[in-house]
């Protein structure tokens, strides 16, 4: 399998780099900086708070980040690695149906219920206890003799 390196990419030329900047504005009909300053205003509008839900989303990741720089005093990389993608795994289990039950009737035509966004409060905290079994799945993974094998041998 071949995987592309950043040599195999040509460097854009000029007539490239205006397309790229200037086709979005042509199909958004809106400059870069108006579209910076309606994200900006959004952000921390009533109702609209979008960066507080984006820092409770967080919440479960930053768990497990702090909870793997805490085990890494103690544990092999190995074991790490493990842990931390089985944790992810957890989170994303739930996170991932979800966001998409939640958003699933906006897109499909149906019925949207006025307080379906309030799920996003409580989604993050409902992905703690399946971050806790994804770490402990990892970790009991970590110990399969044939993932123990492969880890001995690099």
């Amino acid at each position: 399998m071949n995987f592309l390196t950043p040599s195999d990419f040509e460097p854009m030329n000029r007539m490239t780099k205006l397309f790229w900047i200037a086709f979005p504005i042509a199909v958004g009909r809106i400059s870069p900086a108006a579209a910076i300053l309606d994200i900006g205003r959004r952000q921390f509008a009533q109702g609209h708070n979008l960066f507080l839900l984006a820092v409770l989303g967080l919440l479960p990741f930053i768990l497990l980040a702090v909870s793997v720089i805490v085990a890494s005093r103690l544990l092999s990389a190995f074991r790490l690695a493990c842990i931390t993608v089985g944790g992810l795994i957890g989170i994303l289990a739930f996170m991932i149906p979800s966001h998409v039950a939640v958003w699933y009737p906006l897109y499909r035509g149906g019925h949207m219920s006025s307080t379906a966004v309030i799920a996003f409060i409580f989604i993050p905290f409902y992905c703690v206890p399946t971050l806790v079994v994804g770490v402990l799945i990892g970790w009991a993974a970590s110990f399969l003799p044939l993932l123990r094998h492969a880890s001995e041998t690099r």
